[in-house]
């Protein structure tokens, strides 16, 4: 499939998810056209350019059947828990949005936001690019290699880490502290879950290596985690 086609066949899927995600409930709750709405859609669609970036690059991610979490009864609850979790948050927000008083300025919120958003898409797309072919499901290709440089060197999980960044930036834009705590208890189950089970995964692999690594760098935020 040509490469063209093949990037707007995924920018459309894109798309799609985001209509499902942010724009239909804030439409059906009568805020679709506020800028903020649409700001966040925007920030979401180019976070999200990365994945389509990488599948366009070097083909198709792994199918679902080979992560490593879906492999085990309680990563398969904790899939499913974190995509309701996160459909869950997006919907409280925009609710909590639409029935707040918008008069109100929090610009010190609002600038918050902004910071959290750049971040995340920063973030995210060297991450994804550090990655490249590896950036994939939880599964270790036959020329697997250990990337440590750039942003790896700083912590070991900095696309997790752009995701947590995107959606906390997400609530801070629309003001929504429900949101925002439905938000850390999704982290602590989706992360909670998936990152024991990668780091253990890299071990196997790599060993002393990935063992000095680990010891070298934290997990999601620097000095602190």
């Amino acid at each position: 499939m040509p490469t063209l086609l093949r990037f707007v066949q995924l920018s459309l899927a894109l798309a799609g998810v985001l209509a499902l995600l942010i724009f239909g409930p804030a439409f059906v709750l009568g805020v679709g056209a506020e800028p903020r709405v649409w700001l966040l859609g925007g920030a979401h669609f180019v976070f999200f350019l990365g994945t389509v970036w990488r599948v366009v690059r070097f083909g198709q991610l792994a199918d679902r059947s080979r992560d490593e979490q879906v492999r085990e009864s309680a990563g398969r609850l904790a899939s499913v828990l974190t995509v309701i979790g996160l459909l869950g948050v997006h919907w409280l927000a925009i609710v909590e949005f639409a029935h707040a008083d918008r008069a109100v300025a929090n610009l010190a919120l609002d600038g918050l936001a902004l910071v959290l958003l750049v971040a995340a898409i920063v973030t995210s797309q060297i991450a994804i690019r550090s990655l490249g072919q590896f950036f994939d499901r939880l599964t270790i290709k036959e020329n697997h290699s250990l990337v440590t440089e750039g942003i790896y060197a700083v912590v070991r999980h900095p696309i997790y880490t752009s995701y947590i960044l995107l959606f906390a930036g997400y609530c801070a834009m629309l003001h929504s502290p429900f949101a925002f705590g439905l938000l850390v208890v999704v982290c602590c189950i989706w992360f909670g879950s998936r990152i024991p089970l990668e780091e253990a995964m890299l071990e196997r692999r790599f060993g002393e290596e990935y063992r000095l690594y680990c010891r070298q760098t934290n997990r999601l935020f620097p000095y602190l985690y």
